[in-house]
């Protein structure tokens, strides 16, 4: 067990939808596609995971970030990854419940660990109805008030998510990491008569999955968290030199 070193964190929780109709081998390709997926992810942003993927119960995860702005860019991905598995018989996805918040120690299997964020992640998680897959929650004192990002931006950003096809997922998990539409095709597993895929169809499906709007909902969501933890942050502040709690610029 450490002691954690940034103030605040992101948990991701996660179980894979409908993990019922998936045969056991079916299941562990699945969580196989996490754990590389989020190889991925570290190695374009090399100090935003916390150690790896901690998996359990042959459906379900969990992943500890160090930079919780990224918390819904690293859900998308996952997401991506694994609906870019999917055919016209077989539907891959995962719910995943974000919780942003102290942690108060972090244990070698990440699920073993404690703190709020890891609470409110699990909640989330366990409250989700109505076909949801996508959830943020935060006991921060910022996201008590600012509830756009729950209520309205995370549900839309949900409802874009599952209704991209496995091509547009695949495109999307690119464009996530920030990689140019010729990467994206050059990466492409060739078509069936064994031409590859050009940019042009890239760009074409990266317009079909309304791209732009999910990269400008996401910039805002990291811009408005880390408004947020400045903000806990100078509150934390104040208070420790005495000042009046609830009085930190809001």
């Amino acid at each position: 067990i450490m002691e954690p070193s940034p103030k605040y964190y992101a948990v991701l929780t996660g179980d894979l939808v409908k993990s019922s109709r998936l045969s056991a081998q079916q299941s562990r390709e699945a969580m196989d596609r996490l754990a590389a997926a989020v190889s991925d992810f570290t190695a374009v942003f090399p100090d935003a995971v916390h150690g790896e993927i901690d998996t359990f119960r042959h459906d379900s995860w969990q992943l500890l970030l160090n930079r919780p702005e990224l918390c819904l860019r690293a859900a998308t991905f996952l997401r991506c990854s694994l609906k870019s598995l999917s055919t016209a018989g077989l539907h891959y996805d995962s719910r995943v419940s974000i919780g942003l918040g102290e942690v108060e120690e972090i244990s070698p299997r990440i699920s073993d660990s404690r703190g709020a964020a890891f609470v409110s992640s699990g909640k989330g998680l366990d409250g989700m109805e109505g076909g949801a897959t996508l959830a943020f929650s935060s006991p921060l004192q910022w996201f008590r008030g600012q509830n756009a990002l729950p209520r309205a931006v995370v549900p839309l950003l949900d409802a874009l998510v599952l209704e991209w096809s496995p091509g547009e997922s695949r495109a999307v998990a690119g464009s996530l990491l920030g990689f140019t539409q010729e990467r994206i095709a050059h990466q492409w597993p060739p078509k069936a008569d064994g031409r590859p895929i050009s940019r042009q169809a890239v760009t074409k499906t990266l317009k079909r999955a309304r791209w732009r709007l999910a990269e400008e909902a996401l910039q805002w969501v990291e811009e408005e968290i880390d408004r947020a933890l400045r903000s806990e942050e100078a509150r934390g502040d104040i208070d420790s030199e005495g000042g009046v709690e609830g009085q930190g610029g809001f």
